[in-house]
């Protein structure tokens, strides 16, 4: 059946449906005129208890994961968006992706956050706070500190080199 076809026979069920609710209400009593109201009423409500057909994809758009801009901006936005705590905590999906981005930030600084080596350097780019919440990614931090540490990954920058900073490896001979 096409679309039209199928509203026609709607339509006509529909009207008589209501002629006949008023026929039924005119035989038990009322006036012509009250008869037609409740009919239209009764079969609005009956028509309302079934959900229109309307939007039935209600699933989110599929997202591309090629992307070139892989560690900019967008990250943390994608990654603050994706938080879901409780206790004032962070879930820790949230925080190993945060780690992710820092790690990929401070190598392009020629840092490596993993390394013990360049604990002193990975703490003076972050700051104490951000380096705590993104050096142990399986703790569950408070909110603020989280904050603090994306902060922190934001203001990171690629533009030094790893040997111009104090502490890293590159400045080693």
């Amino acid at each position: 059946m096409t679309g039209g076809r199928l509203s026609g026979q709607v339509l006509g069920l529909t009207a008589l449906g209501l002629l006949g609710w008023i026929l039924l209400l005119w035989i038990m009593g009322l006036d012509l005129l009250h008869a037609l109201a409740l009919g239209a009423v009764l079969l609005a409500l009956i028509g309302l208890r079934r959900a229109p057909v309307v939007n039935n994809e209600q699933a989110w758009p599929e997202t591309s994961e090629e992307r070139s801009d892989v560690g900019v901006r967008r990250e943390v936005a994608r990654l603050s968006w994706s938080m879901q705590g409780y206790e004032s905590r962070v879930q820790r999906q949230s925080v190993r992706r945060l780690q992710q981005i820092a790690a990929y930030r401070l190598g392009l600084q020629g840092l490596d956050l993993d390394d013990p080596r360049d604990y002193l350097a990975c703490r003076a780019a972050l700051g104490e706070r951000a380096y705590v919440v993104v050096s142990e990614p399986d703790d569950r931090p408070m909110y603020a500190d989280f904050v603090t540490a994306v902060a922190a990954v934001e203001k990171l920058v690629s533009d030094k080199t790893g040997a111009d900073r104090p502490g890293s490896r590159g400045d080693r001979r």
